[in-house]
């Protein structure tokens, strides 16, 4: 059998509207870290994203210094012709990603997110399952619409 050419996802990166607004949603509310901010010029940035544009504004975050499961953020600067969004609303549709973050803090989260008025999808909950002790889970909006599911296993604080 050949061997896998693929490695475990690094990174996840979610193209914004608003970097500043962005940054503060995944570092000051979720705190995960700066890993990495720069630039890309082109002719790469265009050429890698298919859209013509000045350049890309790069922000890269990482929770407790992990190179696994890092968020991107992704700001195209300049571009050609507007970028569209996305348009979501609180059902959740097919082909829709979410990120899934661990935290054993989520009775804060929650409280944090609701006093910055980010858009708390459904707040925490219990959910069963099957094999698994309590777990804890809640559903919220990134700035750009994109599904954050916060879990916690064990007993809300």
């Amino acid at each position: 059998m050949p061997d896998n050419p693929t490695s475990p996802v690094k990174r996840t990166t979610i193209v914004v509207a608003d970097m500043a607004r962005s940054v503060a949603f995944y570092r000051d509310l979720l705190g995960m870290d700066l890993f990495y901010e720069g630039r890309v010029g082109n002719p790469g940035a265009s050429a890698v994203t298919g859209i013509e544009c000045e350049g890309l504004h790069m922000v890269v975050l990482q929770a407790q210094g992990s190179e696994i499961g890092m968020v991107g953020l992704m700001q195209v600067l300049g571009p050609r012709r507007p970028l569209e969004p996305t348009g979501w609303s609180p059902r959740l549709r097919i082909g829709e990603s979410i990120l899934v973050i661990p935290t054993t803090r989520l009775a804060e989260l929650h409280a944090r997110m609701i006093a910055a008025g980010a858009t708390v999808v459904a707040p925490p909950v219990r959910i069963e399952v099957p094999g698994r002790g309590e777990v804890h889970e809640m559903m919220a909006r990134d700035p750009d619409g994109m599904v954050v599911n916060l879990t916690q296993r064990g007993p809300l604080a």
